[in-house]
């Protein structure tokens, strides 16, 4: 196969991760560097290396395409950049591969799924799950109706963030200091996969996802953010089956993810974040089905593969492609516009100094691994710092509207 043309917008943070990627697990005779684009690209982690290697360096998409071209971009940009960058690219005849989340907001998702159908090119989204075998075929066992239907699906994260991780121009934001949606929530970010997950295994096809047909939610702030910290989401699909999510960065304990997904034949469990989280099904009879483990940056690295793969032969299908996370999208744009955020108890906030500052709820792990247990909210267990749940209304959400975001403070400094 003759190697196609990459370039990368992007290469200081998840951009520089996606270099590791590309030189660990991808072949190197598929591909071919054509551009290393970054404002301060001076700066990024690999520089020295970029430069040794001869890779051509641009401060934007604009000087690129001005003088070359290339088979696939990979965008890794801020995310108020995801939309105008797609366009570009695709404009240049380019195939694309954005990174989570594709845009901020729906209206810009599908401007981008319109520029998609009008180019003739394909653009996936860097869900990482959604690519790896180990997912793919649970999903395809789901649809051939093996496990039954699906009863219940249940997420649990404790991922502790401290205060250097919000030290962002747009984590925890609601706008970025140029007064750009961001949105940026444990929702939309570090546990977006898990929600995401939730509904693409449930899709009827290859690249689709189910989309719930309502939500009740309740959202803390423990970190002071403009945003949230802490989510508990109960929905329901049109299957009848039900999900659960309880996710956290206020917790006093770090736990990696555990899923359950509970089907009429048999129960699906996976428990980490690295090679060891292998996912399992075990059926009625005691019998068990391997699907291996779908989170170690092998399976992380399959979205770059089946991307090089589909610049070259563009008859390659894309498993996730903009229609495929308007479900994900649409369920954290109407949160935002629809839920109430309450403040975690300040009695129970404690500071860590170690391995570095910091501010977690005393026994909010906990809480929320028994919410996970349970399927319930923290109101429904009557804990005392818990409050009402809202319920978020799908059924003919298409816009983001921003209204109650308008009211919250900007923290920007």
């Amino acid at each position: 196969m003759k190697p196609i043309k990459l370039a990368i917008i992007g290469v200081g943070g998840y951009g520089d991760y996606c270099l590791g990627l590309l030189e660990r697990f991808v072949d190197p005779e598929s591909y071919q560097l054509v551009a290393a684009i970054d404002p301060f690209y001076e700066k990024v982690p690999r520089y020295a290396q970029l430069t040794a290697q001869g890779v051509p360096m641009y401060r934007t998409p604009e000087d690129f395409f001005a003088v070359d071209r290339a088979d696939l971009v990979l965008i890794a940009s801020p995310i108020h950049l995801h939309k105008q960058q797609c366009l570009l690219a695709l404009k240049h005849g380019a195939h694309v591969l954005c990174e989570k989340p594709l845009a901020p907001i729906l209206q810009d998702a599908l401007d981008i799924r319109e520029a998609v159908a009008a180019s003739g090119r394909k653009l996936g989204v860097g869900f990482q799950m959604s690519f790896c075998d180990p997912i793919q075929n649970l999903k395809r066992d789901i649809q051939s109706g093996l496990l039954g239907a699906p009863k219940s699906l249940r997420t649990y994260v404790s991922w502790q963030r401290y205060d250097s991780y919000y030290n962002s121009p747009w984590r925890g934001h609601i706008r970025d200091a140029q007064g750009n949606w961001v949105l940026d929530s444990i929702l939309t970010n570090a546990t977006a996969h898990y929600l995401h997950n939730t509904c693409f295994v449930l899709g009827d096809r290859f690249d689709t996802a189910a989309m719930p047909e309502h939500l009740t939610v309740e959202l803390y702030n423990g970190k002071g953010i403009e945003t949230f910290d802490t989510a508990f989401v109960s929905g329901k699909f049109a299957s009848g089956g039900d999900f659960f999510l309880s996710v956290t960065h206020s917790g006093d304990r770090d736990v990696d993810p555990i899923l359950q997904y509970t089907f009429e034949n048999a129960v699906v469990t996976a428990s980490g974040n690295d090679d060891s989280a292998e996912i399992i099904a075990t059926f009625a009879d005691g019998s068990t089905k391997n699907y291996g483990a779908a989170l170690g940056e092998y399976h992380v690295a399959q979205k770059l593969r089946t991307m090089i793969a589909v610049a070259a032969d563009p008859t390659l299908d894309v498993p996730c492609t903009p229609d495929t996370v308007l479900p994900h999208l649409t369920m954290c744009n109407a949160i935002f516009d629809q839920a109430d955020v309450h403040p975690l108890p300040a009695d129970r906030m404690e500071h860590v100094s170690e391995p570095e500052p910091g501010l977690f709820m005393r026994g909010l792990a906990d809480d929320a691994l028994t919410c996970f247990q349970t399927g319930k909210l923290p109101s429904e267990l009557g804990f005392d710092w818990a409050k009402q749940p809202t319920v978020i209304k799908l059924d003919g959400y298409t816009t983001f509207s921003g209204a109650k975001c308008c009211c919250k403070e900007d923290t920007h400094a």
